[in-house]
């Protein structure tokens, strides 16, 4: 009979540990536990070690797995009941008691699962937060990116604008070359017409000097013819005495109207030069008109075009004015080492003589100005005159200056004089004003004008 009681509860107690494996909560599990427990009672046969062994290994297996999934530390505490538990049940095995073996076994095993599932829905969260924060990055760059390309489309637009603005501009650069440009054709006929105009005084100078020339010929052949008469008479004079009073009568007339003739050819003649120096001039005259044509057709100018407009302030034009009058004063006083500083590096000056109506053209180059200013500075020259202009980026300064080379014989003779015309063209470089070009005329042998 007590083996037929022993065996019911041996099979009692394995049908519960049966549906306690089939239990989904711990909770279900130790209510299990509790009843068999309860309904075996205390004194009621014992359980075999191999049952509570296997327990144990279930729960060290629940506990690895736990471990594995890093329940130690996301879930601390449910992983400390476990191994807590499971040392408990080991203790118990050691002291004979099974029930209390067995029911802490399942209870580490439990608590294992629920650590182990704990810690997993922890890593999900951390797996999904990780992915929140992946994902709110790649949202700040792309505003990033976005608040970049709309200051790139502001760049793009302000670009747009200035180019716009620059093309205005050219517009009316274009204009403004297209005005120039007609200037230019209105003078090149305005040349046209002074050179018609130039050719038909020429051709009225050349004959009335013809006509002078032929008079001239005419008057001295009359002097000759008067000169061979007074010498008839000075022979008449010498052989006939009876003849003396009027012979010397017909020799006084004869003086008196040589005298006149002679008055009268040096008017002539004087006239004539005067005609041959106007030709002459007029030659030069026709000479500066082809030149005028020429310059007009290749547009290459000796010194540049003057147009009465400027883009300068009034303070850079007052700079530009103070400069010159230092250069100006630096060459006053003779000091030419001063007076060369205020000249450009890249500087040509162009030298122009005219001398008996033609022109002598030179180019002096900066290295060469020293020498060319030396000789000039030794000369006695005077000046004239002296005034200032603006031009585009330059201010330029035109200075006269004379010197006597032949002084009057008399009260209805001229004197001449060589005259120097000096024009500078400075403009503004850095902080300094520079002369970046000049013209010298020199007009030698000429009436002081």
């Amino acid at each position: 009979m007590r083996q037929f009681i022993a065996f019911a509860r041996e099979v009692f107690v394995k049908v519960n540990l049966c549906a306690l494996s089939q239990m989904k909560t711990p909770l279900a599990a130790l209510l299990v536990i509790s009843l068999s427990v309860a309904g075996c009672g205390g004194q009621l046969g014992t359980i075999k070690p191999p049952e509570v062994e296997s327990a144990l290994a279930q729960a060290t297996s629940a506990i690895e797995k736990a471990r594995a999934a890093d329940a130690p530390t996301l879930a601390p505490d449910a992983f400390k009941s476990a191994a807590a538990n499971l040392a408990d049940a080991k203790t118990a095995l050691k002291e004979k008691r099974g029930n209390d073996a067995l029911r802490l076994a399942y209870q580490a095993a439990a608590d294992a699962k629920v650590a182990r599932k704990v810690a997993a829905d922890i890593d999900k969260n951390a797996a999904l937060n990780a992915i929140v924060l992946e994902k709110e990055a790649n949202a700040k760059k792309l505003r990033e990116t976005l608040a970049t390309k709309e200051k790139q489309l502001e760049k793009a637009a302000a670009r747009i604008e200035r180019l716009s603005g620059e093309e205005k501009q050219l517009k009316r650069q274009l204009s403004k070359v297209e005005k120039e440009k007609r200037e230019l054709r209105n003078k090149r006929e305005s040349y046209g017409k002074q050179v018609a105009a130039l050719r038909e005084s020429l051709e009225s100078l050349q004959k009335r000097s013809k006509r002078a020339e032929t008079e001239i010929r005419n008057y001295g052949k009359e002097i000759a013819e008067l000169r061979r008469k007074l010498e008839v008479a000075d022979r008449m004079i010498r052989e006939e005495g009876h003849q003396k009073r009027a012979a010397i009568a017909e020799a006084e007339s004869l003086r008196k109207q040589l005298r006149e003739q002679a008055k009268i050819y040096t008017d002539k003649l004087a006239a004539a030069n005067q005609r041959s120096a106007a030709a002459k001039h007029e030659d030069y005259l026709k000479d500066k008109a082809a030149e005028a044509r020429a310059f007009v057709q290749s547009q290459q100018q000796h010194q540049p075009v003057k147009t009465g407009r400027t883009s300068l302030s009034s303070e850079q034009i007052a700079a530009g004015k103070a400069a010159l009058s230092r250069w100006n004063n630096a060459w006053d006083s003779q000091n030419i080492a001063v007076h060369l500083t205020f000249y450009a590096p890249n500087v040509i000056a162009d030298k122009v003589v005219i001398r008996e109506s033609k022109e002598h053209r030179t180019k002096i180059e900066r290295g060469q100005l020293e020498a060319a200013l030396r000789p000039m500075r030794e000369q006695p020259w005077r000046k004239i005159k002296g005034s200032t202009e603006v031009e585009g980026e330059s201010v330029i300064g035109v200075y006269r200056l004379s010197r006597l080379v032949a002084p009057a014989e008399d009260e209805d003779a001229t004197a001449l004089y060589h005259i120097w015309i000096r024009e500078v063209w400075m403009h503004q470089v850095g902080a300094e004003w520079k002369i970046h070009h000049e013209l010298w005329q020199i007009y030698e042998n000429v009436p002081n004008f």
